[in-house]
């Protein structure tokens, strides 16, 4: 089984089903979007990508640069929009999970995440760079606490600050819960794959452009194939199923190791999803 474990909806699934058949996705997690318009947010492939020491410097000073613009301001929404995928997943529960995407520092973040999680849901996705929150925190915890209560995952892209990018102390505090840090832990690369090596409850997301090939050589060989979980980003930072499927599919493992990061790491941490309640 193929599970796409990281893309992202904006309205209507059919598109998105229809991609997933020419491929051979069997199934796909999807994720709601933060802002008005994607179109900002959505980045090509770029040389940046291909130097990590470039990417950490360069590639997060435009970042900054971008997240701090009037542009990209007024394009936030405060709470990210959950009501597609929970279209997706009321409708074809046989091809689509979802993951709420919640913003930390709303004061309805708890509320949004049990609504979702009460109509099926099956993930926490948290993007620390539109929305960051401190690891450490009274908030942070608090979402943990649940996501622990509903034996789901936490998925993180990490911030641009110390405090959204640094998650260490929070994976000790919840050692029984699982953590997927998004894009080979995006510009903390070597801090993820140390801490991953470490946790056992931390898992490393092999999507976007910033997951290169290269990099997901070198995790797959200090940290093995069980550790990996496949995603693509479609539509913000990945130009399609076959870029992403390319990356794993060069990968010089065994098919039954490949397997493992095309689904089977993710099912392995996903709760029994019950029937969603309406």
């Amino acid at each position: 089984m193929i599970i796409d474990g990281h893309r992202h909806i904006v309205d209507s699934f059919e598109p998105i089903l229809a991609e997933m058949d020419a491929f051979g996705i069997d199934k796909t997690v999807l994720v709601g979007i933060g802002v008005r318009d994607l179109g900002p947010v959505t980045i090509a492939d770029s040389w940046v990508f291909r130097w990590h020491f470039l990417f950490r410097t360069l590639g997060m000073l435009k970042a900054r640069q971008l997240v701090s613009s009037p542009t990209f301001q007024h394009n936030l929404l405060p709470h990210p929009r959950n009501d597609a995928v929970l279209a997706a997943i009321g409708q074809r529960p046989d091809r689509f999970l979802g993951f709420a995407f919640i913003n930390p520092e709303s004061a309805q973040a708890a509320q949004e995440l049990q609504r979702c999680l009460a109509l099926g849901m099956c993930g926490l996705k948290l993007a620390l760079v539109q929305y960051p929150t401190d690891l450490g925190g009274g908030k942070m915890v608090a979402l943990c606490e649940i996501a622990a209560g509903h034996g789901i995952p936490v998925f993180m892209h990490l911030g641009l600050t110390a405090a959204s990018s640094r998650a260490d102390a929070l994976v000790k505090a919840f050692p029984k819960l699982r953590f997927v840090i998004a894009h080979a832990g995006v510009q903390c690369f070597a801090e993820i794959l140390a801490l991953a090596r470490r946790c056992d409850n931390v898992f490393v997301d092999t999507s976007s452009h910033i997951a290169t090939a290269g990099k997901i050589r070198q995790l797959c060989a200090k940290l093995g194939a069980g550790k990996l979980i496949f995603g693509s980003d479609i539509p913000v930072m990945c130009g399609g199923l076959a870029e992403a499927l390319t990356k794993i599919d060069a990968l010089t493992i065994p098919a039954s190791e490949k397997a493992k990061i095309l689904g089977g790491n993710l099912l392995n941490i996903l709760p029994s999803v019950s029937t969603p309640t309406r």
